[in-house]
């Protein structure tokens, strides 16, 4: 089964993405923030990274740099809505940074699956 890593600050947005997941199949790993994040990559085993744009400790654009530093291969979907930038602005950064795909909050659980699946196909 492939493993997912959700990175993520908000705990029932975690929750609501595992289960969904793990639903359809797929290990779950969660971090809070992008330290935990980038921890967990040292230590487990993880085909995609799920990862929120606004977190405290490390956001997911510094989040993405050191990720793409270490693990350029890693595929990676950046989720935000916005916060206090525009979503579209702060996923278009995303992408110049090296996300392979963006979501905007909220998004369905059928637009998340596919999302999942269309990354996972290319690795």
């Amino acid at each position: 089964m492939p493993s997912i890593l959700i990175i993520d600050d908000d705990a029932s947005l975690r929750a609501g993405l595992r289960r969904a997941l793990q639903k359809a199949g797929y290990t779950v790993v969660e971090a809070c923030n992008g330290l935990q994040g980038l921890q967990s990559l040292t230590t487990t085993p993880i085909d995609l990274v799920l990862l929120d744009v606004f977190m405290p400790d490390k956001d997911g654009l510094e989040t993405i740099k050191e990720l793409r530093a270490a693990k350029p291969e890693m595929r990676v979907i950046v989720m935000s809505g916005g916060g206090t930038k525009g979503a579209v602005d702060v996923l278009q950064i995303a992408r110049y940074l090296g996300a392979s795909r963006t979501l905007v909050k909220p998004f369905s659980r059928g637009r998340l699956l596919e999302a999942v699946w269309e990354e996972l196909m290319l690795v």
